[in-house]
C-alpha cells in the first residue's frame, strides 16, 4: 500500500515537471483573478534546472490579497504538492529580490 503510494506521487512529480510551463501559467492565471496586479516567480531549484523528482518547486506570490485567500484558492485547483507557495506583499518583495537569486518572472 505504501509502495502504491510512493509510485503514484512519483508519476505525478513526474508529469509536473514535465509540463511545468503548463502549471505555472495555470498558478499565474489563477492569482491574476485574484488581484490582476498579482505576480508570479519561479526560483530554486526547479529555477536552475537542478531539480529532482524529490524536489519541491518554489513559486513566489507577490500580491496585495489575503495569503490565506491566494493558497487555499491555488489548493482548490489542485495545486498542492510539489508546489512550495510563498506569498508576500511588495513590500516584502524588495527585501525577497536582494535574497533570492535565480528568480524567473512567470
Amino acid at each position: 500500500m505504501w509502495e502504491d503510494f510512493l509510485v503514484r506521487e512519483a508519476k505525478r512529480r513526474r508529469e509536473v515537471f514535465a509540463n511545468i510551463l503548463s502549471y505555472l501559467n495555470k498558478i499565474k492565471e489563477i492569482v491574476n483573478r485574484i488581484d490582476p496586479n498579482g505576480r508570479v516567480f519561479l526560483f530554486g531549484s526547479t529555477a536552475k534546472r537542478e531539480h529532482t523528482l524529490s524536489s519541491d518547486i518554489d513559486i513566489l506570490i507577490v500580491t496585495e490579497a489575503d495569503p490565506s485567500i491566494v493558497i487555499s484558492s491555488l489548493w482548490r485547483e489542485g495545486l498542492d504538492e510539489p508546489f512550495e507557495f510563498h506569498v508576500i506583499n511588495n513590500e516584502q518583495f524588495k527585501t525577497y529580490r536582494l535574497l533570492i537569486q535565480d528568480i524567473n518572472e512567470i
